[in-house]
């Protein structure tokens, strides 16, 4: 017989009842009165089932207080059910709480939710709020996050970020051969998009994607033309 891990229909009982009533503090103090295990069962059940389906109110409280409680445990774990609630439209990344809950996160906790949720978005102005949202600066600050996710909104705003440093060839060309590495179609047509853009004659490589340098403005400022180029 197979043992879920993740649930325990006696723990589901004891839960249930926090989440109706929207008890955040009764909620912690049931965790904190709990073993180890059951804490890691508690927040599988609330990520998974207990809390993607329930009214924002409701999740964006216990999110919260389950957050401030311990960051470690339940922040991975609850901001995954914000991702099922934003597939579902539960819930947007405007969210005021959203706002409120990423302003106190630290260095390491910023990271990881903003490289958590970027893959899901899927039009560049839900990463560009993203960043907003997460405080993090337009150029090299977003370049960051965005060469490493191999996404079609991404990958549009990191061609647009590299105009902040346009002036460094040596990192711009850094850009592209990390793109080539990576060895995706779109990657690389990105890569060979970044040579005619900025000029690098010494980015060597067997590019499908062959455009001129006045066709480029158009898809730095085009989303649909640059989908049509890069796919």
């Amino acid at each position: 017989m197979t043992v879920d891990r993740h649930y325990s229909r006696t723990l589901e009982q004891r839960l249930l009842p926090f989440v109706e009533a929207a008890d955040a503090d009764g909620l912690v103090g049931f965790l904190s009165a709990s073993s180890r295990s059951e804490q890691r069962i508690a927040g599988y059940m609330l990520g998974e089932s207990l809390l993607p389906g329930a009214p924002a109110e409701v999740f964006w409280l216990l999110t919260e207080a389950l957050v401030r409680y311990d960051s470690r445990a339940f922040l991975i774990t609850l901001m995954k059910a914000f991702l099922v609630r934003l597939e579902r439209s539960l819930s947007s990344l405007s969210d005021a709480s959203f706002a409120r809950l990423a302003a106190g996160f630290n260095e390491v906790e910023r990271q990881k939710v903003t490289l958590l949720l970027l893959p899901a978005l899927d039009a560049p102005g839900q990463v560009e709020r993203l960043f907003s949202v997460m405080r993090i600066a337009r150029g090299r600050s977003q370049m960051v996050y965005l060469v490493r996710v191999d996404t079609l909104p991404c990958l549009y705003l990191l061609l647009r970020s590299l105009r902040y440093i346009e002036h460094d060839r040596h990192e711009v060309l850094q850009v592209a051969r990390h793109l080539m590495k990576r060895g995706t179609g779109r990657s690389f047509n990105l890569a060979s998009i970044i040579k005619v853009a900025f000029g690098l004659e010494e980015l060597r490589g067997t590019f499908s994607l062959r455009l001129q340098p006045y066709q480029i403005a158009r898809l730095e400022h085009s989303y649909e033309a640059f989908c049509q180029s890069v796919s």
